[in-house]
């Protein structure tokens, strides 16, 4: 036991503590408890954590931070790597498109500086380069002529919906199935203690009622009430059915029901700007064919199948080609009705192979608009 009338003649003798753990052991050894013989000997507060937010840090909080500091590395280089590969946008543009939008499409340039984890002259650089692919606009502020609004355009509003859905699979597939509904809670909470930021909770629940579930749908995009993900399968699930469906009701449809249906598809024409509705007339056209079919297993299931996604429909979102595409669609759709009545496998085959909503169409179509400006990562 080291007395504490030596603790001066101990410090005098080490011009320099080089190491957290001699300098926990040199506080433990001086601090050693009621039975030291003379005064205590008070260690600078660098050393003790007095004076400071807390105790020292020690092994187990060193590794929690190290732990999630190499977890987000590597959930971030893979949620880049998938939104590069697949949707052609890099992570720093949709996060700040995603923050644009949370804030109803427009933040001070200083005030999306605060929101990110971006210096200010990297802010600056990342909103011209995004400005100049037609992602923001940015203007003089209304409210603070020294500073500039960041401006959220009809494209870059585009993008949003059609990239969220790569983002929400690809952070499921990097980090929500690895956790149970239990550990995503406890993390959540506890998170919330390190940001340490007022008002940061009420902003994350504003920002979750807000957000909508969307299912790529085609080249358009559906708001749906249920998780787009299960949404995303039930399509493709029902798109494969498709072309033995056609193949089956074009061998029993009857002249009357072949009149019905190019009457559905000149009732489409008249829903072009309303796009819910259209979606839904389409939906019944594909009804009624499949009420030809004479399946009784395919017929349920693939009937099964089309509820389930027309059940959850909420909106369909006004996208920058929304009205584009839906004549596009229409003349699917009256593609179908041709094919099935020619009862020809050759033609049928090729209508249900343009009905597919494969998804690489869907990020195709963001570099095909007329009035759009090609992404360029």
């Amino acid at each position: 036991m080291i007395a504490g009338s030596d603790c001066a003649g101990l410090l005098s003798g080490c011009p320099k503590l080089t190491g957290t753990m001699e300098c926990m052991s040199l506080q433990a050894s001086i601090s050693g408890g009621d039975a030291l013989a003379g005064p205590r000997c008070m260690l600078p507060h660098m050393f003790t954590g007095k004076g400071s937010a807390g105790r020292d840090l020690d092994s187990a909080r060193l590794r929690a931070w190290e732990v999630v500091r190499d977890a987000s590395a590597q959930v971030v280089r893979s949620l880049s790597r998938d939104l590069e590969e697949t949707a052609g946008i890099p992570l720093e543009w949709y996060s700040v498109i995603t923050r644009l939008t949370e804030a109803g499409g427009t933040l001070p340039q200083n005030e999306l500086l605060r929101r990110s984890r971006f210096s200010q002259s990297g802010v600056s650089r990342l909103a011209k380069r995004m400005e100049e692919e037609g992602l923001v606009e940015r203007r003089a502020s209304e409210r603070d002529r020294r500073n500039l609004d960041v401006v959220l355009t009809e494209h870059g509003q585009d993008v949003y919906f059609r990239v969220l859905s790569v983002h929400h699979s690809s952070v499921q597939k990097h980090f929500g199935m690895r956790l149970t509904d239990e550990e995503a809670a406890a993390l959540t909470t506890l998170m919330r203690k390190v940001l340490d930021e007022p008002g940061a909770e009420e902003a994350e629940e504003t920002a979750a009622e807000n957000l909508e579930q969307f299912l790529p749908f085609g080249e358009t995009v559906l708001a749906v009430t249920s998780e787009s993900t299960s949404l995303r399968d039930i399509a493709a699930t029902r798109e494969a059915l498709e072309l033995p469906l056609l193949l089956d009701a074009a061998r029993h449809a009857r002249p009357s029901v072949l009149n019905d249906l190019r009457a559905r598809v000149l009732s489409m024409s008249r829903l072009i700007d309303e796009p819910e509705e259209f979606f839904r007339a389409g939906w019944e056209l594909h009804r009624q064919i499949a009420s030809c079919c004479q399946n009784d297993v395919l017929r349920t299931l693939y009937l099964n199948l089309l509820d389930a996604i027309a059940s959850h429909l909420k909106r369909v979102v006004p996208t920058h080609n929304l009205r584009q595409y839906l004549y596009e669609r229409l003349a699917v759709h009256a593609r179908i009705v041709d094919a099935v009545a020619s009862g020809e496998p050759e033609l049928i085959e090729a209508a249900a192979g343009a009905h597919d909503y494969t998804p690489s169409r869907l990020y195709e179509a963001m570099a095909y608009a007329d009035d759009r400006v090609a992404l360029d990562s």
